[in-house]
């Protein structure tokens, strides 16, 4: 074992004033022979969605800060969220036809893509193209879905958040569920290495001995590995889907889901049952669990557990926390 490093979010933006975040590793130098059925597939998500989004500033948009609105439509949905100093629009296109291509799109791209829905209102007295128009910030993305196959590579590499599963963002649950990944990871990595590392790296002393021990050390880490991605497939995989589900109803999909998005699910009391059905499971979230801080959380209806031991914790006490998919 040589070398440890994580593969994070990624991004495939592509147009003017947009920052790119890229994947990083770092590999072992020592990499041992891998079956085909283990490497990824080159094109691992599918894109059904493209994405228009815009950062302008609040004040000069005539808008409040902490206003928020969201609007649903036939093939097409707008996010609008207002903060102190600038606001963000997200809207979302469903693409004619789904595709496993990488796509990249050009200013050309998002100069058509605002004079198809530049008309349509954000809140009073703005339309889109009118915030467009504001931007500090744009670009237009295609919004990938899917989990992949393989999150690591012996006790080399690992993959965590959009690195090894995208989701459409309308909902927030991929940014979450990248949060919940390094929590699980830290988990079982400081079961195999302690507080202190366990010398990793360290040892430059050579020596059969140490070369085994080596070994030994990377294939724990390995089993690590496959240990956080057994725990957290099943659950990003649900989670993916249902962020999907949520932006087909959004942007109105078929008849029924439309039916769905305007006539039933407005409803508190479905908007209840949903929420209650989630939140045991929520209330499961994974937690640093070598980590006491004695935070104080809100009690609710439903108790927060110790995803350690599977008790129930204390309402007014619990482990530091990852966040809530």
């Amino acid at each position: 074992m040589r070398a440890l490093a994580l593969a994070d979010i990624n991004s495939n933006s592509n147009s003017n004033n947009t920052k790119t975040t890229t994947t990083t590793t770092t590999t072992a130098t020592t990499t041992k022979t891998k079956t085909a059925t283990t490497i990824n597939p080159d094109r691992p998500f599918l894109t059904n969605y493209r994405c228009l989004w815009a950062r302008f500033p609040t004040k000069q948009a005539g808008l409040s800060p902490g206003a928020w609105n969201e609007t649903h439509g036939t093939g097409c949905a707008i996010q609008l969220f207002a903060g102190e100093g600038t606001s963000v629009i997200a809207i979302y296109e469903r693409l004619e036809k789904p595709t496993r291509e990488r796509i990249r799109f050009g200013p050309d791209d998002e100069a058509a893509f605002v004079a198809r829905w530049g008309d349509l209102p954000l809140a009073k007295d703005l339309t889109v193209r009118e915030a467009y128009a504001m931007k500090l910030q744009a670009g237009l993305v295609g919004l990938e879905e899917g989990v992949v196959r393989t999150w690591s590579w012996g006790g080399c590499v690992v993959l965590v958040g959009d690195a090894a599963h995208k989701f459409t963002p309308s909902t927030g649950a991929g940014c979450n569920n990248g949060m919940v990944d390094v929590v699980v990871l830290v988990n079982e990595l400081y079961a195999v290495l302690g507080g202190g590392g366990g010398g990793l790296g360290q040892d430059r002393r050579g020596g059969k001995e140490e070369e085994e021990e080596r070994d030994e050390r990377e294939e724990a880490i390995a089993k690590a590995f496959e240990a956080y991605q057994t725990k957290r497939r099943g659950a990003v995989e649900k989670f993916c889907a249902a962020s999907g589900k949520a932006t087909d109803a959004s942007t109105w999909k078929n008849g029924l889901v439309k039916f769905l998005d305007v006539h039933v699910l407005p409803y508190r009391r479905v908007q209840r049952f949903f929420l209650d059905r989630g939140a045991p499971e929520i209330a499961n979230t994974p937690v640093l669990e070598f980590v006491e801080d004695g935070e104080t959380l809100p009690a609710g209806r439903v108790p927060w557990v110790e995803s350690s031991a599977g008790a129930r914790a204390e309402p007014k006490s619990r482990k530091v926390a990852g966040v809530g998919a």
